[in-house]
């Protein structure tokens, strides 16, 4: 590159169009209203937004002019889709979930080494909790008040690496795949208090880590863990 070179349409080759320039941001609430779902939400609403930027590193040429060292495009939808609901009545509890996507991508270009690093997240999550007070279970001839919450998340994301080699860009498009991995997490817990006195929780999480098969320097791992307490207060 030549010293104060303009390198953004080189980023621009890359990703075309698929970085507009503006950010913007949608929230949609009461949304159980519009669609005629109030006998069955309490609330149910939408949201989406997009976010972009741009950055240049450069230096002053005594000679005058400017000399770039860097540039980096960054854009995402954050999230692509949200969706927010609390379930009117379920089971005499109240029921809400959550639904997240999103998808994130930056562009770094190195002047030096003249490449282009692309880094690309994707990330989906799910969560629901359940709880419910006051009811009655009989127990050895008494009636206590239990209370109970129920709470399960599940998220997966998706990161990975592309080196472009820009005097290499029209015979090689696709660039060259460094790493990437799959990340997977399922966690569910249930709280259940038989009294004031008397509480018991449990847990169990599982962890999967798979590397890309374009291949990736950090090995698959699968993880499972649980756990239970139990509280008791003796006055």
């Amino acid at each position: 590159f030549e010293q104060g070179m303009e390198a953004i349409p080189i980023l621009r080759k890359i990703i075309g169009p698929l970085a507009p320039r503006v950010n913007y941001s949608i929230k949609w609430d009461g949304l159980e209203k519009t669609l005629g779902l109030s006998s069955i939400f309490d609330r149910l609403s939408f949201d989406h937004s997009y976010i972009s930027g741009f950055s240049k590193q450069w230096r002053g040429n005594p000679a005058g002019g400017q000399r770039v060292e860097a540039e980096r495009i960054n854009y995402g939808f954050v999230p692509l889709l949200g969706i927010n609901a609390t379930v009117r009545q379920f089971w005499k509890g109240d029921l809400s979930s959550t639904i997240r996507y999103s998808t994130s991508s930056s562009y770094d270009l190195n002047i030096a080494a003249r490449n282009i690093l692309e880094l690309l997240t994707q990330e989906l999550s799910i969560s629901l909790s359940y709880s419910r007070r006051g009811f009655e279970i009989p127990l050895f001839g008494l009636s206590l008040n239990n209370d109970i919450d129920f709470s399960a998340s599940y998220s997966m994301s998706h990161n990975s690496r592309t080196t472009y080699e820009v005097n290499q860009l029209e015979t090689n498009p696709e660039g060259i795949p460094l790493e990437g991995t799959t990340r997977t997490i399922f966690e569910p817990r249930l709280r259940y208090m038989l009294s004031a006195r008397v509480n018991a929780s449990v847990y169990y999480r599982y962890t999967k880590l798979a590397p890309d098969k374009g291949g990736s320097l950090i090995p698959g791992s699968t993880t499972n863990e649980g756990g239970l307490d139990l509280k008791i207060n003796i006055q």
